[in-house]
């Protein structure tokens, strides 16, 4: 059967991998599908409930709670005791924690969506004990309470073939429950783990700033999960997508993908802030994130790795970058794996020259496909960033009328400061519970925003430059301050731009107000926006 995810991501369950594995060999039809750790969000006795396997098959639904080791139930006490010898106790049992996690996700996800569908399909739970055998050496049953049609032990663990004859058992079991049991059709089948998968393939928001440890999960997107299918089918790959459509977060899953499989992964950028905040990502020890200037050192030392991925490629597309990859990449740019990540707009926003022989170069030795949605950015900021920069960052997938956008004009270069730090301490002060951290102030260069800390200071407003230390560990609880430039890569729920810079009006604005995710508030004097509409009315500010 179709297993997603297709590897088995952050899960130190030996009894849990071997299953994976069994299930990878077997199915009822061509068209079964298995959810691997599916977290259920309205659990009925917990916050969050997690089930090991949710099986969407022909012959219809199964979860699976899944236990390895020593398993054992003293006075109501059920112990679980691991490979180390390190023994964990509790009330509820393997069989309760299946049954309750089911009924969770039958009344809060099945039901509502597929209750028609559902009538007569045969629908229910089993519990599997990779570890420990059916019988007692007096042969007495180790676990009475345990239905066998219900319970797979050591002996149904195996091989694949004696795991498909438990399973079979086990939905003949649910299917005798039913008065004239039915089959899922392909589509149904296809519709419900279309339905769930969001609820479990989910990857922790890239920017760890906007939230405490456990409040917020970004979810990938539809089309993301389509990209990241078509990134695991193909060696070589371009994905483009403008500001905001969400391609950092899909090369950081692909990472993860790739480690998952065993090969070593160096992920490239050229900017050293969103290498330090990836690398406090959480990312897997196979993955090694490094900048553009750091690999001639990799190189001296004959170092190479398996799979290369390189973010924000189109600051890195010159011959003097792409040698330098093909000397650390197993197999070189034409035979080796990579995924490559870029900006279409790099017209727009041109922080290095792009040689377009070599992006043909690389486009003639993978497959090209594109990110068209924009993920992070609300409506009203997608439509700021067409009219004041004339570039397409993708379809809104919130509303068009989501988020603000708040354009201050003054008439001097020396008003935008000291306007723009009002403007964060307003937002401070309309909202006692709203993070420091969740804002940002973006100015055109670092004299400016030392300036800009030292106005906030007086305002009362906890403030900081951004730097490594800044980017590093738990969330600090700081109004963050940088350059347009510095900040690429990074974003925040509200983000104030103080000026575009004395040139390259249309550049700064692309790069500044597509860091905003909800809420932006531009200060600019009255000249350089009429320059940059004027520009963006007639086309001349370019973009694809």
């Amino acid at each position: 059967m179709r297993l997603v995810p297709s590897q088995v991501l952050n899960c130190e369950s030996a009894a849990e991998r071997t299953i994976f594995g069994y299930l990878a060999e077997i199915g009822f039809s061509s068209y079964d599908i298995g959810l691997h750790s599916l977290n259920i969000g309205h659990h009925e006795y917990k916050r969050w409930g997690e089930a090991d396997f949710f099986i969407i098959s022909r012959r219809g639904i199964l979860l699976l709670e899944v236990k390895g080791g020593r398993v054992a139930c003293k006075d109501g006490i059920w112990e679980f005791t691991n490979r180390n010898d390190e023994t964990s106790r509790k009330r509820e049992g393997p069989a309760e924690q299946a049954k309750s996690a089911y009924f969770s996700l039958e009344k809060n996800y099945l039901h509502p969506k597929f209750y028609r569908e559902l009538k007569g399909v045969p629908c229910g739970w089993a519990v599997v004990f990779t570890d420990i055998p059916r019988f007692a050496s007096d042969g007495s049953t180790l676990l009475p309470e345990h239905p066998d049609e219900i319970t797979a032990y050591e002996e149904d663990c195996k091989g694949h073939n004696s795991f498909r004859k438990f399973l079979s058992g086990a939905y003949d079991h649910w299917a005798s429950k039913q008065r004239n049991p039915v089959d899922l059709p392909p589509e149904i089948v296809r519709a419900i783990a279309s339905s769930l998968r969001p609820n479990f393939e989910q990857v922790p928001s890239l920017n760890s700033q906007l939230r405490e440890v456990e409040q917020r999960l970004y979810q990938f997107t539809d089309e993301q999960y389509e990209k990241l299918d078509a990134i695991s089918e193909n060696d070589r790959i371009l994905v483009t997508g403008g500001a905001g459509t969400g391609k950092t977060f899909v090369a950081a899953a692909c990472a993860r993908y790739e480690a998952a499989e065993g090969r070593s992964v160096l992920f490239i950028t050229r900017s050293h802030y969103l290498a330090t905040f990836l690398a406090n990502q959480g990312l897997p020890d196979d993955v090694t994130v490094m900048t553009i200037e750091e690999l001639p050192q990799s190189l001296d030392n004959g170092q190479k790795w398996d799979v290369v991925i390189v973010d924000e490629g189109q600051d890195l597309c010159s011959l003097e970058c792409l040698d330098l990859v093909d000397g650390v990449l197993e197999g070189g740019w034409e035979r080796g794996r990579w995924r490559w990540f870029g900006d279409p707009n790099y017209q727009v926003s041109p922080s290095f020259p792009v040689d377009q022989d070599c992006l043909d170069y690389l486009k003639s030795h993978g497959v090209a496909t594109s990110l068209k949605n924009n993920i992070r950015n609300a409506g009203k900021i997608v439509e700021a960033i067409k009219l004041l920069a004339g570039a397409d960052v993708g379809k809104p997938s919130s509303r068009p009328d989501s988020g603000t956008v708040d354009l201050q004009l003054v008439e001097n270069e020396n008003e935008i400061l000291p306007r723009a730090a009002l403007a964060v301490r307003k937002w401070l002060s309309d909202n006692d519970e709203l993070q420091r951290n969740s804002i940002a102030l973006l100015v055109s260069n670092r004299t400016d925003a030392e300036k800009a800390v030292e106005l906030l200071s007086a305002k009362s407003v906890r403030a900081e430059t951004l730097s490594k230390r800044a980017l590093g560990g738990s969330p600090r609880d700081c109004v963050l301050v940088a350059t347009v430039e510095d900040f690429k890569g990074l974003e925040r729920p509200l983000v104030c731009v103080a000026g575009l810079g004395a040139r390259e009006f249309a550049s700064s604005a692309y790069k500044a107000i597509s860091r905003a995710n909800h809420a932006l508030v531009l200060v600019a004097t009255r000249s350089s926006v009429a320059e940059l509409t004027e520009k963006a009315a007639s086309g001349g500010a370019g973009g694809n």
